[in-house]
């Protein structure tokens, strides 16, 4: 069983894997547009993390990891609980990079659908920044969520030229500076 992320499972690994592949799905593309309660927000003021939404000329690069031999279904429970905040399971099509083997048969991943009580939908960029610099949650801060995932798409996948995540990137480090310098002003 194969399972594929495009988000936190690119960054914060913390369950085990026999092999991991790095590659990309078509069909989709990757945008901050799920709310977080769980780990970058809290109930009433979420944080935004990333989900996939349809699009046909869509490509986002990942990492696909196999799950241990044996210990499928208890890793995959493990990973259930981890993206419960509006995720639902669905299968894809994965294609490795180049030049690697077929791509496994079935891959897993997780989406937060339309559908979902988190599901935030499209907003402004401006907007989305905003609520990233602003939100924090049991897992952390969501400005580290945002800069966790930059840094590793750009180490590890660096064919992926996202532009709503580097944009996003680059708006939040803005905000982020403009606060430290207008704060740096009142307290010096």
């Amino acid at each position: 069983m194969w399972v594929f992320g495009y988000g936190s499972l690119i960054w914060k690994v913390d369950f085990p894997y026999e092999e991991k592949r790095i590659g990309y799905i078509k069909g989709f593309s990757r945008r901050f547009w799920q709310g977080s309660t769980d780990h970058r927000g809290v109930p009433g003021k979420p944080g935004r993390v990333v989900t996939l939404v349809e699009d046909p000329e869509g490509c986002v690069w990942g990492v696909a990891y196999k799950l241990p031999t044996g210990r499928e279904q208890e890793v995959k429970s493990y990973l259930d609980y981890r993206e419960k905040g509006g995720y639902q399971v669905i299968a894809v099509t994965f294609h490795p990079r180049p030049p690697l083997t077929p791509p496994p048969s079935q891959t897993l991943l997780y989406i937060g659908s339309h559908d979902n009580p988190d599901y935030l939908g499209p907003a402004p960029l401006e907007e989305i920044a905003n609520q990233i610099v602003n939100s924090t949650g049991p897992s952390g801060q969501n400005t580290e969520y945002l800069f966790q995932l930059a840094d590793a798409v750009r180490t590890i996948l660096p064919e992926d030229s996202d532009t709503h995540l580097f944009s996003l990137e680059t708006l939040v480090k803005e905000r982020l500076k403009n606060v430290q310098k207008h704060s740096h002003i009142q307290t010096g």
